[in-house]
């Protein structure tokens, strides 16, 4: 009989192999390459190269579905609360660990030798060896039965600090706000329009910045205010490192209106956002099949692990926000939010009509749409169920044929301005390539990921082999470790590179002979653009958040380093023929990303 052995992550080190082939399922590259390293010649461990991207694309439309009718059932406001809802693949480990299945699914059903799974999923290790054995193997599994009761403890221990970190930030942000910001009036000021934009607020939004602007709005709300209406900024405060007081501080100087909840809560509130997010998550789903295969585990894993999320308890603090604003009569004529369609939507738009039936609800597609986010999608009929706002303006005409085939309504989609990224209209479309008597620079901008990163640099070195044809330019996402990445870059031997941080990345195009990333950044778009030949890698083990969905671009993404390398020598060929090809292309491409703000365009917000 054929048998598998499941291997947990952190045991992979210490367990002796006896399978001569062992797939590494998880996302921790660095961690992947250093189990090849260990292991060497012996036993040949492959992660799930070009195959995860398959078979999510296979199962993408069924899991959509599958979500969709399990969102109809529990219907409520506590369920559209919690991260399930939104199907995000990015959010929670579902959609990741069910791609996992379905890809050990097509190895089992493809491979007559045994074979060695290593995984991080409790749920997930309990799906194979079910799998396994309705396919006719033997398992054999290390996952000790111990490890799940002290799995439950664990999580019980990490509810409590997540609730008193809550509690905590609450608390500092009640003191900082009552002292620091004055309460807003009721009544508006004139018979003119009071609208509320809910919007992101980082650090990089007040932190070195004189006077604030709306990261994701951009010029909208002074272009409002030019128009007599009175407008209030609702900050979602969001990957902080600065003090509360620090925050607010900044906004008491500044001529922008700020509506905080900590005005207007009661202590009750706090409390009652714990309860509702309590009730959210003791929604079980009894049974959830795709392709006739048991997902449930997967699920209960993630209701689990989601519970009593910290950013989730604060941003559903506008609920209580609109109760309170309601029982003191405020005058709100709408609210205006970057829409995104994930968890922290959903229960202020119910709250939203449920407080202030006759206000507007306008969402604004102040990002861009990554086609296997599966948050950007609907069901056939959840449009009838899900809460989605009055409006979408999207930030040009790509976007509502993208949101169209993702089955939103297309009663309430609208070409708009794209309001975040104006600076794409301030630089020229790169007139030609850098010359040839230097170095091809190739930029890399990472992305939040460090293993993302690490496998871009692993792939883009082996693809170019350290030649003197090229020079790296680096270009780190604010997040990342320079100094894991400079011990990484080390380890694998990359030479002939530089950091790319000063200025901003339109800054470096010009010297750009082509852009080599990972997607999920806007980057890729930026770049597109203006010019710049992109070549998108498609991760090996999560998911390719590809942002650029433009049928005849002449580059396909890439996977394996030889496809890197075949498409740096498709650049070489396309320029030999025409050197403007790629700024004819970005000349059909930017309007349709980038609708450049005006007067006229502005109005469909009013």
């Amino acid at each position: 009989m054929k048998q598998i052995t499941i291997i947990p992550l952190k045991k992979a080190k210490n367990i002796i192999i006896k399978e001569k082939l062992c797939y590494y399922v998880c996302q921790d590259y660095a961690y992947f390459l250093e189990l090849k390293n260990k292991f060497g010649d012996d036993i040949e461990i492959k992660n799930l190269s070009g195959l995860f991207d398959e078979v999510f694309q296979d199962i993408k439309e069924p899991l959509i579905e599958l979500m969709a009718s399990i969102n109809k059932r529990n219907n409520s406001f506590d369920w559209w609360g919690g991260e399930l809802a939104s199907k995000s693949t990015t959010s929670t480990s579902l959609m990741h660990n069910v791609t996992c299945l379905f890809s050990v699914k097509y190895l089992l059903s493809n491979l007559s030798q045994d074979i060695c799974f290593i995984v991080d999923s409790l749920a997930l290790s309990k799906c194979i060896k079910t799998l396994a054995i309705k396919e006719g193997y033997d398992v054999k599994d290390y996952q000790k039965i111990y490890n799940v009761y002290f799995s439950v403890i664990r999580y019980r221990l990490i509810y409590v600090c997540r609730i008193l970190l809550y509690l905590f930030d609450a608390m500092q942000s009640r003191k900082a706000a009552l002292k620091l910001l004055k309460p807003l009036p009721s009544k508006k000021i004139s018979t003119n329009k009071r609208i509320i934009i809910r919007s992101w607020f980082t650090e990089d939004t007040f932190n070195n910045v004189e006077i604030y602007k709306d990261r994701n709005f951009g010029q909208l709300p002074e272009w409002l205010r030019s128009r007599d209406y009175e407008i209030w900024t609702l900050p979602m405060l969001f990957n902080l490192s600065s003090s509360f007081e620090k925050v607010y501080t900044f906004m008491s100087v500044q001529e922008n209106s700020f509506i905080v909840p900590e005005h207007y809560l009661k202590i009750v509130d706090y409390f009652k956002v714990i309860y509702w997010n309590y009730k959210t998550h003791r929604i079980r789903i009894k049974s959830a099949e795709i392709k006739e295969i048991d997902i449930t585990p997967l699920i209960d894993e993630v209701v689990i692990k989601t519970k009593y999320s910290r950013y989730m308890l604060s941003f559903n603090l506008c609920v209580p926000l609109l109760k309170r604003l309601k029982e003191k009569e405020f005058e709100i004529d709408g609210f205006y939010y970057s829409f995104e369609n994930n968890t922290s939507e959903k229960q202020f738009i119910l709250a939203c009509r449920k407080y202030f039936q006759d206000s507007n609800i306008i969402a604004f597609q102040h990002t861009t749409f990554y086609p296997n986010q599966l948050a950007y999608h609907l069901g056939l009929d959840e449009k009838e169920y899900c809460p989605l706002p009055d409006k979408i303006i999207c930030s040009g005409p790509i976007y509502v044929d993208l949101h169209k085939k993702a089955k939103f309504p297309p009663d309430i989609l609208v070409s708009g301005p794209n309001l975040r990224f104006s600076s794409v209209h301030e630089y020229q479309i790169k007139s030609s390539v850098p010359s040839c008597d230097t170095k091809k620079a190739l930029l890399l901008p990472l992305s939040l990921s460090h293993n993302l990163t690490f496998e871009l640099f692993t792939k883009v070195k082996e693809a170019i082999k350290n030649n003197n044809v090229y020079k790296i330019y680096i270009r780190i996402h604010p997040t990342l470790s320079k100094n894991k990445l400079n011990c990484f870059i080390e380890k694998i031997g990359l030479n002939d590179y530089e950091f790319a941080d000063d200025g901003i990345i339109q800054d470096w195009f010009d010297k750009t002979y082509a852009m080599i990333l990972t997607g999920a950044s806007m980057a890729t778009l930026e770049a597109v653009v203006m010019g710049i030949p992109v070549i998108r890698v498609v991760p090996d083990n999560t998911f390719s958040l590809d942002p650029f969905a433009w049928s005849d671009y002449p580059l396909a993404p890439a996977n394996h380093s030889s496809e890197i390398k075949q498409r740096l020598q498709s650049i070489d060929h396309i320029l030999n023929n025409d050197k403007e090809a790629f700024q004819k292309i970005a000349k059909r491409i930017l309007p349709e990303y980038f609708t450049k703000p005006s007067n006229e365009n502005l109005k469909v917000f009013l």
